[in-house]
């Protein structure tokens, strides 16, 4: 094969190849078309600046390339192969010297690495109202005037180009959507201005399939192409749609009150950079069909990119390879044992403790300590009424309960802890509760007896609302054991001992006279074993 039959073959194989790289990678637009791109077959190079969230990029499919600034040589690398480059590492807040560097000079880097590796063409986002910049006060700022200055540097270089003056792009994760559901279930929307200057907003998916149409080579070389949606609304209707689809979803909440804020005062309250509130001046609207004809697609409706963004935030997705459990974790050796029996089967745990009168700190940082050893979110609870019934009568009531009651009796202890419990099980979504009793807590307690946590399931479930059809059920492995039971147990699944206790008191060390302190030492030394903690 001659050099230049070579070269055609090359160019040829260059021309239809199907390798595209991609800019702020990790960002709402840059995750949005990778997975797009992935699905229309296309080789993805991701690029990022930063270490960690490399792995986000290989879970959707493509392969990361970091640089953590905008190099031309290293770009370039990246770029090798690739039919063409989605710019969308760029800034709309900051400093003029941010601005700078990260949106001209990133500019600039990137038609230097596109010439180097031969890209066929650069799809670079800019902005509505790019053309406005020095001509109308709104388009007068930093941001606007840096993608002036990239738009006029791409044109400068020798790589054709498409350039997109988007509206608001919105979809899952996208900026604005959330923010209003939020303030919507507030009770009160703060809104910018008067809220009726027209806005054109655009379904995400849509918007990513406009930048991969360029990319394959849809529409012209150096044209420019206005990203905008087919409804032409204003900031107050979004707000009423974003209301009308969170009802239709079944999420009952009432309409908002709306708060107008001045823009001069808007940047401070809405705690939003100055560039974003001159955006929300602007008044430009277009023909969105026309760009949508132009690359081949057709535009979706408003009401799909606003479900989509309230579908990802509001709407639970199911969990059906773990079972979700919250696990009640005093920092005594029995919640330890249940806590790493459940870990053990599988079971995703939420662990929640509760902060009562005179709760030992020892044994509060123990259960933290089990917790954060196994890498499960742990909540406190605080509950400073909550006492012992000895104590009660000390503080003056009372308390009939209290005569020959055991050591540690709390009234209504576990009508109190497990009603908490079903509580934060309906918050995350949990079908199971553990708690880690005993046989012999029965006999002392009467709310720790089967029957009582029977007749307590069924009052919860009862409780539920009635379009939620999950049952909450009460899950304790330990029930039939006894302490010497559980303390084998637990030196099977390795349970920490040195990060447990059991005394009723704080100190250096327990204080070995309490009736748990008595029990656990007659234990371990029935079964031989050293405990930690005595031994210190």
């Amino acid at each position: 094969m001659s050099f230049s039959i070579y070269n055609k073959f090359l160019n040829k194989y260059m021309t239809e190849s199907k390798k595209l790289a991609i800019t702020g990678a990790n960002g709402f637009l840059g995750q949005r078309t990778i997975r797009a791109a992935v699905q229309e077959g296309w080789e993805v190079v991701g690029i990022v600046r930063r270490e960690e969230v490399v792995k986000e990029i290989e879970i959707l499919g493509a392969k990361p390339f970091i640089i953590k600034n905008f190099d031309s040589i290293a770009l370039a690398n990246a770029f090798k192969g690739c039919k063409a480059v989605i710019h969308f590492a760029n800034i709309v807040c900051g400093s003029k010297e941010l601005f700078e560097k990260v949106n001209i000079d990133g500019a600039r880097a990137i038609v230097e690495a596109a010439e180097k590796a031969n890209v066929s063409r650069i799809i670079y986002p800019s902005g509505l109202g790019v053309d406005k910049y020095g001509k109308i006060a709104w388009a007068n700022n930093e941001y606007f005037r840096s993608k002036m200055v990239a738009e006029q540097i791409i044109r400068g270089g020798k790589t054709p180009y498409v350039f997109f003056r988007p509206s608001y792009i919105l979809g899952p994760n996208d900026e604005l959507i959330p923010e209003i559901i939020e303030q919507i279930v507030d009770g009160m929307v703060l809104i910018a201005g008067d809220g009726k200057f027209p806005i054109q907003p655009i379904f995400v998916q849509d918007a990513s399939k406009a930048f991969l149409a360029a990319a394959n080579g849809g529409g012209e070389n150096n044209q420019i192409y206005e990203l905008v949606g087919p409804e032409v609304i204003n900031m107050l209707r979004l707000v009423e749609m974003v209301h009308e689809n969170m009802i239709e979803l079944g999420f009952k909440v009432p309409f908002p009150r709306v708060k107008n804020i001045p823009y001069d005062k808007a940047a401070e309250e809405l705690k939003l950079c100055q560039e974003m509130i001159d955006v929300m001046q602007s008044d430009i609207t277009s023909d969105g069909n026309l760009t949508a004809k132009a690359l081949g697609f057709k535009l979706s409706n408003l009401n799909e990119a606003i479900r989509a963004s309230i579908v990802e935030k509001m709407v639970l997705k199911e969990d059906k390879k773990n079972k979700k459990a919250i696990i009640l974790l005093s920092g005594g050796i029995d919640s330890a044992t249940a806590l790493y029996w459940a870990h053990h089967k599988g079971y995703n745990l939420i662990a929640i403790t509760f902060n009562y009168s005179y709760r030992p700190e020892k044994e509060r940082k123990a259960a933290l300590k089990q917790a954060q050893e196994l890498g499960i979110e742990i909540i406190e609870i605080p509950i400073k009424y909550l006492k012992e019934a000895i104590e009660l009568r000390i503080d003056g009531f009372p308390v009939p309960s209290v005569v020959d009651a055991p050591e540690g009796f709390i009234p209504a202890r576990n009508l109190i802890f497990y009603s908490n419990a079903a509580y934060y099980a309906e918050v995350y979504g949990c079908n199971y509760i553990i708690g880690g009793h005993l046989i012999e807590d029965a006999n002392k307690f009467p709310d720790a007896s089967i029957d009582f946590f029977n007749s307590l399931k069924t009052l919860i479930n009862k409780g539920k609302h009635q379009k939620d059809k999950s049952i909450i059920k009460f899950l304790h492995p330990l029930v039939k054991m006894n302490k010497n039971d559980v303390i084998k147990l637990a030196k099977k699944l390795n349970v920490p001992f040195e990060w447990t206790w059991s005394c009723y008191y704080d100190g250096d060390q327990p204080c070995g006279m309490c009736s748990s302190c008595r029990k656990r030492v007659e234990v371990f030394n029935e079964l031989n074993y050293l405990d930690p903690v005595f031994s210190l």
